[in-house]
């Protein structure tokens, strides 16, 4: 080879099957005169720098890459979702017809299976949603009362004392609620009420859930808002704190183990009004 010229990488051209489990680029080069180079750096060559996207064309990129992300996803819950009910509905017609108790209880640990797959991609979905819709005034109440359509509250209380009050966030505000009064339901146990109430707080004002059940350790406080932590699905507390940090808020727990747990949203005094007055800024 010359001594003022050397092989210079250029893009791949196409990909070229070796195996049926492996593959290999076939990469093409050229001559490239660095003697200029060579001169100016000592014998070193340099090579250009590879240019990426810039400005518009990251946005563009980053744009198209959300896009896949989002049919993927979507095709796959869809997909995932056709078979699961399928196999639940195989499932409930087996136990009609088995009688053998060991055989209804395999079938009882895949039909409890089957479902917590159900709710997983159910709060996948809400997560995948984040952000996708502006942001909007939602008069507080109505909101609890939507979400106490989504669940079955049975004999427990809900009280609210929000008065007329509205916030500003994601339409997937309503998730919000549904998830907390669900986790109260499911996991307090003894629970007979829980308590809704916005009070000020400074510059902001408390959202507070509350309810008489047997509470939160002291070590789970910041444990239950993990991803899959807990003996259901563990998103519902997860997919909560990352709809309220996507609308600037905040949640905590702070209720006493043995008397009740209480969550504590909040909310900056930009995203609450009363009535229809406009927010303190």
């Amino acid at each position: 080879m010359n001594r003022d010229s050397e092989y210079v990488y250029k893009r791949p051209l196409f990909l070229a099957h070796t195996a049926p489990a492996t593959c290999r680029f076939i990469m093409p080069f050229e001559k490239h005169d660095t003697s200029v180079n060579e001169r100016h750096s000592g014998g070193h060559s340099e090579l250009p720098a590879t240019p990426g996207p810039t400005g518009t064309g990251l946005k563009e990129a980053l744009e198209l890459a959300q896009k896949k992300l989002q049919v993927v996803g979507s095709a796959t819950r869809h997909d995932v979702l056709n078979q699961m009910t399928a196999i639940m509905g195989y499932n409930e017609l087996l136990r009609t017809m088995v009688h053998d108790e060991k055989l209804l209880h395999f079938l009882e640990i895949e039909h409890r299976a089957s479902e917590k797959i159900r709710r997983i991609f159910a709060y996948s979905k809400v997560f995948q949603s984040i952000g996708s819709e502006p942001p909007l005034w939602q008069e507080l109440t109505r909101l609890i009362h939507q979400a106490r359509e989504e669940i079955d509250s049975g004999t427990v209380a809900v009280r609210i004392d929000a008065g007329t009050c509205s916030i500003y966030a994601d339409p997937l505000m309503v998730k919000v609620f549904v998830y907390i009064l669900d986790n109260a339901i499911q996991h307090s146990k003894r629970a007979t009420e829980i308590r809704i109430r916005l009070q000020p707080a400074g510059n902001s004002a408390i959202l507070s859930v509350e309810d008489d059940g047997v509470g939160v350790v002291p070590e789970d406080k910041e444990k239950i808002f993990e991803k899959g932590f807990g003996k259901k699905t563990g998103w519902g507390l997860y997919v909560t704190r990352e709809i309220l940090a996507a609308n600037s808020m905040q949640i905590r727990e702070t209720g006493t183990a043995g008397t009740g747990a209480r969550f504590e949203i909040l909310i900056p005094s930009n995203r609450v009004r009363t009535g229809t007055r406009a927010p303190v800024q």
